[in-house]
């Protein structure tokens, strides 16, 4: 199975996970339905429930829109002369599905907030613009917290493998350091105000509970995660499926994890808070820009829950805020240009010439060149030895930069696993070179001249 095909396959289910949680969100939690709050007669309302099912049917369609594509490009992943193009259309198709189920979000959100002014709804909660409710009684509660001994046993897990392989140890130092990462980010969590839904001080304290719990789980699951990672570097350096599996698999058990406790979370805000709606209860809704954006010059904190879930917004009033979101909105809107460079990265021939007496293997944007005077010997090699890749790239159609073999030992690397033979080549400095071109003719045909010119000296 081909990278590409891998890569769209791996990341064909994420439609199916935001339209099931986007469609989650057109169920009452705390008196919120897309980011629009509304007292407890709404849920009944005939154009509500009208917006609301055009919302889901709406998300259903972008999702088996989206799901159909990836399995197009998986298909076509599976085409050596396509894998660049694959390649690139998988960023894009990235990019669509981070944006488009959030544009029909926001859209249905602009006419819940619509039917809301229309029917005198806006003014009927107790917090309105410019006001940021806490409860001062439920903030003063202690809460039990994981211990940070996990945290710590996971940590010393990810770098076990620094141990045994020193040649890769700034990325193993990487992971470890993430795993600490997590740590820290679940301990500054806890500095998020309660979940505040009316003046029920106990449901307030059992809400908040929940949410912290849920955030205990999913941040030892990610910390294992990338102790997991430290290990699939280790383990599975010399395949490219494997590392990439490896890679791949404690994202997508994360995932599910992270998705699961937000399901049950919802649940539970739903169920707990059925009753709510009536009297006194709290409406943010001004300081929620589509009810996604969060934006309130009053608080001062810079991180914030969301309403819904256990995810956290940031607060786009803070000038970091801004920083924040302006730096992530450029990454996503260049994720095509990374998609350009993996298609010219996998898309891209693997050559090899003989110019002006010097070797010269390249491929995209590695390039080695040996001169004829530093060559001790040359041979063609019918069959690649096992290698285990220390720093480079790989793929069906690539290998390049640094491995080690028990054949060989420490080898350069530039070559088309698939198109053999390839040429060992052996330096007076001591560098050994495998190298081998996407055309056959090429490899024999350096060989050849190389073979001839030491011949003559």
């Amino acid at each position: 199975m081909s990278t590409a095909t891998i890569l769209w396959l791996s990341c064909s289910w994420i439609p199916l996970l935001i339209w099931w949680t986007l469609r989650n969100s057109a169920r009452f939690k705390k008196n919120i339905v897309i980011g629009v709050t509304f007292p407890r007669e709404a849920r009944e309302d005939v154009q509500v429930k009208a917006l609301l099912t055009s919302y889901r049917r709406l998300q259903l369609a972008c999702a088996i829109v989206l799901v159909a594509a990836a399995l197009g490009g998986a298909a076509t992943g599976t085409v050596r002369a396509w894998a660049g193009l694959s390649m690139f259309c998988w960023s894009v198709w990235i990019l669509v599905v981070c944006i488009v189920p959030e544009v029909i979000y926001a859209l249905t959100n602009r006419r819940l907030a619509a039917l809301k002014d229309e029917r005198g709804w806006r003014t009927r909660g107790a917090a309105t613009q410019r006001v940021t409710v806490a409860d001062i009684g439920a903030a003063a509660q202690s809460y039990p917290r994981v211990s940070s001994i996990w945290f710590v046993l996971i940590c010393a897990t990810s770098l076990v493998p620094a141990l045994l392989d020193r040649d890769n140890l700034v990325i193993y130092l990487l992971f470890a350091a993430c795993v600490l990462m997590m740590w820290a980010i679940f301990r500054w969590c806890y500095r998020n105000r309660s979940e505040v839904v009316d003046d029920n001080t106990a449901l307030t304290q059992t809400l908040t509970r929940i949410r912290r719990r849920a955030w205990a789980r999913v941040f030892l699951v990610a910390a294992a995660s990338f102790a997991f990672m430290s290990w699939a570097q280790l383990l599975f350096q010399g395949s490219a499926n494997l590392y990439f599996i490896g890679m791949m698999l404690p994202c997508t058990v994360l995932g599910i994890v992270a998705f699961a406790t937000e399901m049950r979370v919802r649940s539970l805000q739903e169920r707990l808070t059925k009753a709510s709606g009536e009297g006194l209860y709290v409406d943010e809704d001004d300081h929620w820009i589509f009810g996604i954006f969060y934006y309130n010059p009053d608080d001062a904190k810079l991180i914030v829950n969301e309403r819904v879930g256990i995810n956290t917004s940031i607060n786009l009033a803070r000038p970091a805020g801004k920083a924040i979101v302006v730096a992530l909105a450029c990454l996503l809107l260049c994720l095509p240009v990374a998609g350009a460079f993996m298609a010219e990265e996998f898309g891209a021939p693997v050559t090899l010439e003989l110019s002006e007496q010097t070797i010269r293997a390249h491929h995209s944007l590695t390039t080695y060149e040996i001169d004829m005077d530093d060559v001790v010997s040359v041979e063609l090699v019918d069959q690649l030895p096992q290698m285990t890749r220390t720093f480079g790239g790989a793929s069906e159609t690539f290998l390049e930069g640094n491995f080690s073999s028990d054949a060989y030992g420490s080898l350069k690397v530039c070559l088309d696993p698939e198109v053999g033979p390839w040429l060992l080549v052996r330096t007076r400095s001591g560098t050994t070179y495998l190298l081998g071109a996407s055309d056959t003719a090429q490899t024999e045909t350096v060989y050849e001249e190389v073979t001839s010119a030491l011949v003559d000296a």
